[in-house]
């Protein structure tokens, strides 16, 4: 994985130092195993440089350099509230400010600082830390270029990175647009945009081919079964993801019925063997599949107003609405975030249900 930061400004008198928006240093948390981030402020060039810290019999040094003791190091971030403090000068950026500043960069995901770079060793257990270098970032500004040139020759109804607008009418529990992230794309790292717009874009050759290969599989099954991996996969490869230091893996980007801002983010590599993965996604949407393989096989899908419904009154015995929070979860905005992407891998499937731009 790759652990980034969103950057702001300082807006204290005379400073105007890059502040990585970061909520906490830690990167593993265990009994047995600490290590983390420590700030190395540098006034004069108004940047904030990192050490990675490990804690070895109650003492913590510096990962790079076993020699250098590190005296009382502080494990708080620079982000409380939303609000921002500069470490060069100590000036906390008030939350509105932040929220200005990132507006004009559609929230700011794909000028964020790379901070981290997870990894395993074969020769070793566990998840192992280490600076980015300058290979990292010719890999990402690589994903950049490549991600540009398919736009500019992409062609079809839909663009190649969805830029469906996000819906203002739940702002409580999808604040997003108050950062500037005003469509479904901007969620997503132009390196993240590349992964999943190439995958969605194999779900719809490779159901074509293996159709044609085997009759007895309708393409409209396997491109169904794929589109929803697809969507899997974009769970757990958004800018709000996060890193969890207490278990050291990244998480998804539903952890709650909401979607929230994070300010520091963890970028999955999708094609290790770890959580988050291509193939993790697989194996979840087979395990639906098994299990659901009793149901009956009958069903029937509109897409209607739950007031205007096209069907007859006597078309079912029973409507039935599960869970009843009225207003609680926005379950239809939320869908949102995956629907785009459905629309994107397995869409001319189903052109009555993916003709407009929202659920």
């Amino acid at each position: 994985a790759y652990l980034w930061a969103r950057t702001i400004q300082c807006e204290g008198p005379g400073c105007g130092a890059e502040v990585p928006l970061i909520r906490s240093l830690w990167l593993a948390k265990k009994a047995n195993r600490s290590v983390a981030l420590h700030l190395l402020p540098i006034k004069k060039a108004k940047r904030v440089d990192f050490q990675i810290i490990v804690n070895e019999r109650g003492g913590w040094i510096g990962q790079a350099d076993s020699k250098t003791s590190i005296a009382n190091p502080k494990f708080d971030g620079t982000v409380k509230r939303g609000s921002a403090t500069c470490p060069c000068c100590g000036y906390t950026t008030p939350v509105a400010r932040v929220r200005e500043q990132l507006k004009t960069r559609r929230g700011g995901t794909n000028d964020a600082r790379l901070l981290c770079v997870v990894t395993t060793q074969v020769s070793e257990q566990g998840r192992s830390y280490r600076l980015p270098t300058n290979r990292d970032a010719k890999a990402v500004s690589g994903a950049q270029a490549e991600l540009e040139r398919r736009s500019n020759c992409h062609k079809g109804d839909l663009n190649l990175v969805p830029d469906e607008k996000i819906s203002l009418n739940e702002i409580r529990r999808i604040s997003l647009p108050l950062y500037g992230m005003t469509n479904w794309g901007d969620m997503f790292s132009k390196r993240q945009h590349l992964a999943l717009t190439t995958v969605a874009r194999f779900v719809r050759d490779l159901s074509s081919t293996k159709a044609s290969a085997n009759a007895a599989i309708p393409p409209i099954v396997i491109g169904t079964l794929l589109a929803l991996v697809v969507d899997r996969l974009a769970d757990s490869l958004s800018s709000s993801v996060t890193w969890t230091p207490g278990g050291e893996f990244q998480g998804h980007t539903f952890t709650r019925q909401a979607l929230a801002f994070v300010s520091d983010f963890a970028e999955v590599n999708p094609w290790c063997d770890s959580s988050g993965n291509w193939m993790g996604a697989v194996e979840w949407v087979s395990k639906v599949c098994a299990s659901s393989g009793e149901l009956p096989p009958a069903g029937h899908v509109e897409h209607a107003s739950a007031v205007e419904h096209p069907l007859p009154n006597d078309s079912a015995e029973a409507l039935i609405t599960d869970p009843p929070y009225y207003d609680a979860v926005p379950y239809a905005h939320l869908s949102d975030f995956f629907y785009v992407w459905l629309r994107r891998s397995i869409g001319g499937y189903y052109p009555a249900l993916f003709g407009g731009s929202q659920v």
